[in-house]
């Protein structure tokens, strides 16, 4: 599964995200919102299901076949490519260096839409 969404707070006035209530209301005080951080990419959603879903839904939705914007090679039904497109902007052929949390939610986004887990690097 995807990294869980993560709570954040929102000051309304000039729309930074901050981690903790308190900073957000320092920042430009009075109004915060309560807005929640998509668990792979990191997006701001208003509503926790749209975070839960929003990597999880880009992926299963794609076409079977991508092309990595990195490198401009065309994959066709290859999940892992997909899900590390997805979530680094490249594919594992032009550049396999990604961050831990990045392997994490490539591998995670691969079992959800196969159904089976593999290694990124392995």
């Amino acid at each position: 599964m995807p990294t869980e969404p993560k709570r954040m707070y929102e000051c309304s006035a000039c729309e930074a995200v901050h981690e903790l209530h308190h900073l957000a209301e320092d920042c430009c005080a009075p109004e915060v919102a309560t807005v929640w951080l998509c668990g792979v990419c990191e997006e701001v959603h208003y509503k926790k299901a749209d975070a839960e879903s929003c990597c999880a839904d880009s992926l299963l939705n794609r076409p079977e076949t991508c092309t990595c914007p990195g490198c401009l090679r065309h994959f066709e039904e290859a999940p892992m490519q997909q899900a590390a497109i997805s979530v680094a902007g490249h594919c594992t052929t032009c550049n396999p260096i990604y961050t831990i949390d990045q392997q994490l939610a490539i591998e995670d986004l691969h079992q959800l839409v196969t159904g089976q887990p593999e290694r990124l690097n392995v």
